[in-house]
């Protein structure tokens, strides 16, 4: 993660719209909006630059700035802590399942989807699933409070002649100790029954596990049910 000073430039110009697009600003009014001198608000834009985290244009009226795929990511890794830490545990949506073999075809899935993943979960995912069965009533009660949440979607593309449906993503732990989503794609030969879990690691190897063992799915909602 970056330093402070660095996301909250960030986190400042997003606000200002360079998440989306580009946005004018002169070192001034940044340092006006940081409560910095015009001199430091300066020196963190070339920072956010060098860094790869910024893409800067100077034109007549100031520079024209962006945040780059990487200014984005560290963006979303904030937020994701943020939920994380706003997350009560009285409001935990748990989710138990046993583990089964797949189909075999979610590697295939993750690469095609992966800058999509990366972008909007904040971490490069492990190529391939980890399937979670739910035979129990309660997880699946806590699968329908789990998609009352706010999901990430990835919106549906065209990869050479051939047509991706949109996906959507849910946050979890799995065993409170891996950082993970929920991903269900429009189109899915799984049943409702069965999710597909993506990490930035091989959870199985990561935590030791083989078919039939049970895992904990801990729901982290973007925002809180009102």
């Amino acid at each position: 993660m970056v330093i402070p000073e660095i996301w909250f430039t960030l986190y400042s110009l997003a606000n200002k719209g360079a998440i989306h697009g580009k946005t004018t600003i002169t070192t001034r009014e940044l340092g006006k909006v940081l409560n910095v001198s015009q001199q430091t608000a300066s020196r963190r834009i070339a920072q956010c630059v060098e860094q790869g985290y910024l893409n800067r244009v100077h034109t007549a009226d100031g520079m024209s700035l962006q945040l780059t795929d990487k200014g984005r990511e560290e963006l979303l890794y904030v937020l994701s802590n943020l939920e994380i830490a706003f997350t009560p545990p009285e409001d935990e949506i748990l989710i138990e399942g046993s583990i089964i073999t797949g189909l075999g075809e979610g590697a295939y899935y993750v690469d095609i989807y992966s800058t999509k993943l990366k972008a909007a979960l904040g971490f490069k995912p492990h190529l391939g699933t980890l399937n979670v069965k739910i035979t129990d009533d309660e997880s699946r009660k806590a699968i329908g409070r789990m998609k009352n949440t706010p999901p990430l979607v990835l919106s549906g593309f065209t990869h050479k002649g051939r047509t991706f449906g949109d996906v959507i993503c849910y946050r979890v732990k799995v065993n409170k100790k891996i950082e993970a989503a929920v991903v269900i794609a429009q189109r899915t030969h799984h049943s409702g029954e069965i999710l597909e879990v993506v990490a930035p690691v091989d959870i199985r190897e990561a935590l030791g596990l083989d078919d039939e063992d049970r895992v904990t799915l801990t729901v982290i909602p973007l925002h809180l049910a009102t």
